[in-house]
């Protein structure tokens, strides 16, 4: 018997059509996609103010690239400060331009990197001849090349190296948007994040929660970073980014055997080229309490790292326990400072510095060396 399907005939099988308009009122279509579009950002931007979420630049490597290339721009006796979050958070730029008479210097330090690369790649550049000061925290300044989360900054230089007419229309069109609109911020408009708001997930061991940085610190253009003001007020906020930095010390001890004394073989070369053309470079450690104090107390010992990082390089070396003016701040998640303590300390630092040149000239005229390379 025939299948149904094989005896039907083609011709008897209804065909839909539809009539399209004569017109289309594409005005009218654009017009209503356009005011949903604004109601709906509109929304999102009133929400996240509500909620004390102010708009901020990317922290994300092409603000950094941009921040490189204006020093390879700027006059050769530029200051220009390199390392981690610490001094990135904790360094007013105003204020030293303030206190020093001399214009701003240029913010190169950033979060959770080393800082060895960013000294490497000035000490290549023959025309700096001018003030360097470099941060140490010690997990990440003596970090090792398997190290890949603080070695990142490797990639950052390497896009300030090939940075072409794209990468400069993007970033003008960053420096345009983001500042004016808070959702521009990283992640707002991803799905996954408002997800992972919503649901209790427990923290996979070994794994780094989500840093939410618009809850913590802002960026500006300088790259200079800012804890969020009033962050020291609330409890939930710092028991959250407390959770943070610990897991990133976490995963930093796992890299914890690396060769101290090839690291500072390196350092000292480096240094020596920016000195031998008429530079200086400082290094400047700052503030850290409570856990994080005692867990670099017990994995960088001062005397086996920052001792000798000072001893080897013949730098001038500001370390906060030396100086009761530096010693008495205390950040309120063990590690970084407030807005208002970093002017604060911004202005001590650079009395504490000027006085220890004003000695260093007034007892060693030359000024001590780098030790001999082998």
């Amino acid at each position: 018997m025939p299948s149904s399907t094989s005896s039907s005939d083609p011709a008897d099988i209804p065909i839909f059509s539809r009539i399209l308009p004569e017109t289309t009122a594409w005005s009218r279509i654009f017009t209503a996609t356009a005011l949903l579009a604004v109601i709906a950002v509109g929304l999102r931007e009133w929400s996240l103010r509500e909620n004390g979420i102010l708009p901020s630049l990317s922290t994300q490597a092409p603000l950094w690239a941009w921040q490189r290339i204006l020093v390879r721009d700027a006059p050769s006796d530029s200051t220009v400060v390199v390392g981690s979050s610490r001094i990135a958070w904790g360094f007013d730029l105003e204020e030293w331009e303030k206190r020093s008479g001399e214009p701003r210097p240029y913010m190169l330090a950033w979060p959770a990197v080393c800082p060895r690369p960013q000294l490497h790649d000035l000490a290549k550049q023959k025309e700096f001849r001018g003030t360097l000061l470099v941060g140490v925290a010690p997990s990440f300044f003596f970090s090792g090349p398997d190290y890949t989360f603080a070695m990142r900054i490797k990639d950052f230089i390497t896009l300030s190296e090939h940075w072409g007419p794209a990468d400069n229309i993007e970033q003008h069109l960053r420096f345009l948007i983001e500042p004016v609109f808070a959702f521009m911020s990283v992640g707002e408009a991803s799905p996954l994040l408002l997800l992972r708001e919503r649901i209790d997930l427990p923290q996979r061991d070994r794994q780094l929660p989500p840093l939410r940085n618009r809850l913590f610190f802002r960026t500006d253009k300088h790259c200079r970073g800012r804890l969020i003001e009033g962050i020291e007020n609330r409890p939930q906020d710092i028991e959250a980014f407390t959770a943070i930095l610990q897991a990133i010390e976490t995963q930093a001890k796992l890299y914890q055997s690396v060769n101290v004394d090839l690291i500072l073989k390196e350092v000292v070369k480096d240094v020596r080229k920016i000195h031998d053309r008429g530079g200086q470079v400082i290094f400047i450690r700052y503030p850290s309490t409570g856990w994080y104090r005692e867990d670099e107390q017990q994995y960088q010992p001062r005397e086996k790292y920052w001792d000798r990082l000072i001893e080897e390089t013949g730098c001038l070396g500001i370390h906060f326990e030396d100086h009761p003016e530096l010693s008495g701040f205390s950040p309120p998640e063990n590690s970084h400072l407030t807005q208002e303590d970093a002017i604060r300390f911004t202005e001590q630092l650079h009395a504490v510095i000027k006085k220890e040149r004003n000695t260093r000239r007034l007892h060693s005229p030359g000024m001590k060396s780098p030790r001999p390379l082998e």
